[in-house]
């Protein structure tokens, strides 16, 4: 994950640990964090759980210098986050594996109960019970903090801002995806192509989302529910996500993020995808893969999703991800394809109770 709207200078150790949750979104717990720097690009942060089996360290070790490598970083630190055994085989062998592909190591420490251990370490320089550490009194704090950074307590946080309703908020969203899959198929029924159809579904999904980001008022429980079963027609889809841009980062991602709360889990594939694909293009590959976790559970063979999932295993820096495509080139590749055989009759949606 890269991050590129806030500046973050890294002058201490303390720097460093504080900058962590920033770039991720979250506290990492349990983890192994590589920061690549000196490069082409701005800071990358790599994070992965720490492999539960030895075996899988090598190939931890192989994806991470990948990612590094592939970006042009030169330097790294490395920070492992957890008990002393696993932390040093998996910081080992990442060690092992960017100096062997000529990516200088600046630094590797680990942490646990908030203390920290120089793994480079060969001498006394480091107390036996670690160096204290207050991430949140350094000036790399006060900087994120007040670029509109977050940094939740633990990752189960992110999960959790994106995850479906539940209880009656549950219920609720149910009935406003049955009433917008029944007003869906009237349209259906009158109109005179599939085509004009189509046209219909991605003019009223425009207007609704130029709406919503033109008042900043938060998507309802009907508008997230006719947005998200219009986006089930990949080609409403796709006219949202060529206008996706990074003009207002923040507010688009809060839009996005609100409207994925308030989706029907069985709709939840398209909209959880755009908000990986802005999440990760704005420079949030912790909301990105949370995002893309949800897609996944939707639609484990989601098309869209797989792409996102594969441009953040590589790295590929935001700048590179972004779409170029517009509006217009967009219908000139849907207009060059062969067009499809019309659908059969679909019965009308059961109505909401």
């Amino acid at each position: 994950m890269t991050n590129e709207t806030t500046r973050l200078v890294i002058r201490t150790p303390d720097d460093a640990l504080a900058a962590v949750p920033y770039l991720l979104g979250f506290h990492p717990a349990e983890s192994l964090v590589v920061l690549g720097f000196d490069g082409p690009e701005n800071t990358c942060a790599v994070r992965v759980d720490l492999p539960p089996d030895p075996s899988c360290v090598p190939r931890m070790a192989e994806q991470i210098t990948m990612v590094v490598g592939r970006n042009g970083f030169r330097s790294a630190l490395i920070v492992g986050y957890g008990p002393v055994a696993p932390v040093t085989a998996a910081a080992s062998a990442v060690w092992e594996a960017l100096t062997s592909s000529g990516v200088r190591i600046v630094e590797a420490m680990r942490v646990a109960d908030g203390r920290w251990w120089s793994l480079t370490c060969l001498d006394e320089c480091c107390p036996p019970e670690g160096r204290p550490f207050d991430t949140t009194t350094t000036q790399l704090a006060a900087t994120a903090a007040y670029a509109g950074h977050t940094a939740l307590p633990a990752r189960e946080e992110l999960c959790r801002s994106v995850a479906p309703p539940s209880g009656k908020a549950q219920a609720a969203v149910r009935r406003a995806t049955l009433e917008a899959e029944a007003r869906i198929h009237q349209w259906s029924q009158r109109a005179p192509t599939s085509e004009a159809l189509t046209a219909r579904k991605a003019k009223e999904a425009i207007e609704l989302l130029t709406a919503l980001r033109t008042t900043g008022n938060p998507p309802t429980n009907a508008d997230a529910a006719l947005l998200s079963v219009l986006m089930t027609d990949l080609r409403v889809r796709d006219e949202i996500w060529v206008r996706l841009t990074q003009d207002t980062p923040r507010q688009d991602l809060e839009l996005w993020t609100a409207i994925l709360r308030k989706t029907d889990p069985r709709h939840a594939a398209a909209p959880a995808s755009l908000l990986a694909f802005l999440a990760y293009t704005t420079g949030d590959g912790g909301l990105a893969n949370v995002a893309l976790d949800r897609a996944e559970e939707a639609d484990p063979h989601y098309s869209m999703a797989a792409l996102i999932r594969t441009i953040t295993a590589l790295g590929v820096p935001p700048k590179k991800a972004r779409l170029t495509l517009t509006p217009e080139d967009l219908a000139t590749l849907y207009n060059s394809r062969t067009p499809p055989p019309p659908a059969p009759p679909q019965p009308a949606p059961t109505p909401p109770p």
